[in-house]
């Protein structure tokens, strides 16, 4: 008696879920439209993806020496290789240093600046794009400075897709900073996809 009830009832539960079915998916997009589609008629959707880069990946060296005398001249006293950034990406990126740890301790006396005019005990440093193909700034016009031990946000460079760029250190010093010793200024870069 159960089992012929279960047979009736069976069908009908079929049935039912054939005709009341349901589906998860994502909220459309703000401006997409929805259409009703009658029972016996057909009708279109638009799809559309986006193919999103896997990896960003940018080259660029991890020791740059650089020497700062006031005996060089021009207001740039910062004599550095160029520094070539290389976008080995399928999309366009822009470099950023998020933190800039500077030690300046073997220089005793010696303080930090954000920008190019510094005091007797002031040193300041840079990146500066090149704008004359194969030679240093002279200039401390367009430099992007670095700020000691605090986080920011200072845009280096924007690179096309496996694009370069080349840059260079830059900076200043005060009258009064010891010579002959050495600091060190370690950036931290991050790299973003430009949308």
């Amino acid at each position: 008696m159960k089992l012929k009830m279960v047979f009736r009832i069976l069908p009908v539960v079929l049935l039912a879920a054939l005709l009341v079915t349901s589906a998860y998916g994502a909220d459309l997009p703000i401006g997409a439209s929805s259409m009703d589609i009658p029972i016996g008629t057909s009708g279109d959707m638009v799809m559309v993806g986006t193919v999103e880069p896997t990896i960003m990946s940018v080259t660029m060296p991890t020791y740059v020496p650089f020497h700062i005398a006031r005996a060089v001249q021009g207001d740039n006293k910062v004599i550095s290789p160029r520094i070539t950034v290389t976008n080995n990406s399928s999309v366009p990126v822009s470099l950023d240093v998020s933190y800039t740890r500077v030690d300046l301790s073997k220089l005793p006396g010696t303080t930090w600046n954000d920008g190019q005019y510094v005091g007797n005990n002031q040193i300041a440093i840079g990146f500066q794009p090149e704008t004359i193909a194969n030679q240093m700034p002279t200039s401390l016009a367009g430099t992007k400075w670095l700020q000691a031990n605090t986080y920011q946000n200072v845009h280096v460079m924007s690179l096309t897709a496996y694009g370069e760029s080349t840059m260079y250190v830059v900076g200043t010093l005060g009258s009064a900073v010891p010579e002959n010793d050495t600091f060190s200024v370690i950036p931290t870069f991050v790299v973003r996809q430009v949308r």
